[in-house]
């Protein structure tokens, strides 16, 4: 394990990625999620790490940065699989220019992809689009670089996306002649 100085000097070399689950403070990292036991076994070997229910949070102590960087594309999808509804995406990518920012593509994809699949998006998703779940992972965190670039990603998302709302639609239409019958 690190020293908490140790483990401040890592962050100020090399923060976590932004992610709205997993975070760095001065004393602890905190993982907004709910107790889970498939948690628990994966923080375990962190001494003094907790389970605040006041807070709802995990909070593990500093020493336990480069455990926490290991697991972190799983404890990502874990806690997103614990929000109550998935989030719609923000807005549409400008016209033809996606490549320039990378962390505003990896948002896109990843609203995408909680609405077709919800709270196991990121599994189906790899699989819907025939990706290695590890490595779209570790890129939805800023943890890795996927094969392709961002455009490509997102074009692969939106024909994903087209074919499913296809298949919705002549599903409902199916259902609603047998409804009327």
């Amino acid at each position: 394990m690190l020293s908490v100085e140790e483990a401040r000097a890592r962050l100020k070399t090399r923060p976590l990625p932004a992610n709205p689950w997993v975070f760095a403070s001065d004393e602890a990292i905190i993982i907004k999620a709910d107790y889970t036991d498939t948690i628990e076994r994966m923080l375990r070997w962190v001494p003094k790490t907790r389970w605040s229910p006041r807070q709802r949070c995990w909070i593990v102590p500093l020493s336990g940065l480069e455990l926490v960087r290991s697991v972190l594309p799983e404890l990502s999808r874990l806690a997103e699989a614990m929000q109550e509804t998935p989030v719609a995406p923000e807005s549409a990518p400008a016209a033809g220019n996606v490549d320039g920012d990378d962390a505003e593509a990896r948002t896109w994809f990843r609203d995408s992809a909680r609405l077709l699949y919800g709270s196991d998006w990121q599994r189906e998703t790899a699989r819907a689009l025939g990706r290695d779940e590890a490595a779209l992972a570790c890129w939805l965190v800023g943890e890795g670089v996927m094969e392709d670039s961002p455009a490509i990603l997102l074009n692969e998302m939106l024909a994903l996306m087209r074919r499913r709302s296809v298949d919705i639609s002549a599903a409902a239409d199916v259902l609603a002649q047998r409804i009327a019958s």
